[in-house]
């Protein structure tokens, strides 16, 4: 992948007026919020304006270097071309908005807003540390548990300030589980709870309407999410489960170089075992080194075979069929139901 020179804040600024807009000092931009926070013509979703930028996280502790780099994330072929195009509108702004004109006609938000979506395990956390990566950027990976507070009106507070850090630092924002913060606003609101879930919808679209940074979302399920958020991000890139071809790859990188192995058929295992994700090769790869190291033999003559594998990821399958079957639930009813009658008992 190409390397990103200069550094990302000229990079995000160029992007941006190249797009048409107008890159105010940070002097400059304090004042117009404070104007706009002061001014009482903030619209209706905009309550954030009212919400001061305190919370009780430390955000410094979810604050790190990349671990990952493109190269380490194996992907079918679909979704490594949505995450290099990505990629590719950074890279090539200058070409794109400037040389062609686009931004003359385009006006862009001011984030850069990307989602990921797709079943869990398919390496969706995972890529955006390499997004991050290829960006020379840190990344702060915000846990929805760490966000929501039992406290009614915090957890906007902490979405505020997620923002806000990721913003002093730097940083590449990323929020996984964002289908439990970017859904539809309830309708009937009986309790404060709801205004509450409301207003953290609200406070979300307004932080992404104004952050000028990068920000990636992921979700296993962006059915959940509102048209509004919908609407405001500008990239989408689905995650599938690895092909054949990719999870032969994924077999094969799992494996360290000093791991004892007798002869295994990397791409029989693909082609055998399919409908699987980039996790459960891992989780199984784990089962199976386990299993060699724990069998009653001399060290020396302990290796990992093409049996371990086989039946790791074959208990991994059937522990994925149980968690999935849905449970048995009893459902009332009203008025009254015809038993079918009792069979008739024999004394002995």
């Amino acid at each position: 992948m190409p390397r990103y020179d200069p550094p990302l804040r000229e990079k995000v600024d160029n992007f941006r007026k190249h797009a048409g807009e107008e890159i105010a000092s940070s002097s400059s931009k304090q004042n117009d919020s404070t104007q706009e926070n002061n001014s009482g013509d903030a619209p209706e979703s905009d309550q954030s304006a009212t919400i001061p930028a305190t919370s009780s996280i430390d955000f410094s502790l979810y604050l790190r270097e990349p671990k990952y780099t493109l190269d380490d994330v194996i992907l079918p072929v679909n979704t490594r071309e949505q995450v290099d195009s990505v990629l590719a509108e950074i890279e090539y702004q200058d070409l794109i908005y400037n040389e062609w004109g686009m931004g003359e006609k385009h006006k862009l938000d001011k984030a850069l807003s990307i989602n990921f979506s797709g079943p869990p395990g398919t390496e969706k956390t995972l890529a955006a540390e390499a997004v991050a990566h290829a960006l020379k950027l840190k990344i702060l990976v915000v846990p929805y548990d760490q966000l929501e507070s039992k406290y009614v009106g915090e957890t906007p507070k902490n979405i505020v300030r997620a923002f806000g850090f990721a913003t002093e630092q730097k940083a590449l924002l990323f929020f996984d589980e964002a289908d439990s913060f970017l859904g539809k606003r309830l309708e009937n609101v009986t309790q404060a709870t709801d205004t509450a879930v409301n207003l953290t919808r609200s406070v979300m679209i307004t932080q992404l309407s104004n952050y000028e940074g990068i920000v990636i979302f992921a979700t296993n399920l962006i059915c959940n999410y509102a048209p509004a958020f919908i609407s405001r991000i500008r990239r989408k890139v689905q995650f599938d489960l690895p092909d054949e071809k990719a999870r032969e790859a994924i077999w094969k990188v799992q494996l360290p170089n000093k791991l004892p192995l007798d002869e295994v058929d990397f791409a029989q295992l693909a082609s055998v075992f399919d409908g699987i994700s980039g996790r459960d090769i891992k989780n199984a790869v784990f089962k199976a080194v386990v299993s060699a190291a724990k069998e009653n033999k001399p060290k020396s003559e302990k290796k990992v075979t093409h049996t371990h594998l086989s039946q790791a990821i074959k208990e991994i399958i059937e522990s994925n069929k149980t968690t999935s079957r849905q449970e048995l639930k009893l459902v009332p009813v009203e008025g009254n139901i015809q038993l079918p009658p009792l069979a008739a008992s024999t004394d002995i």
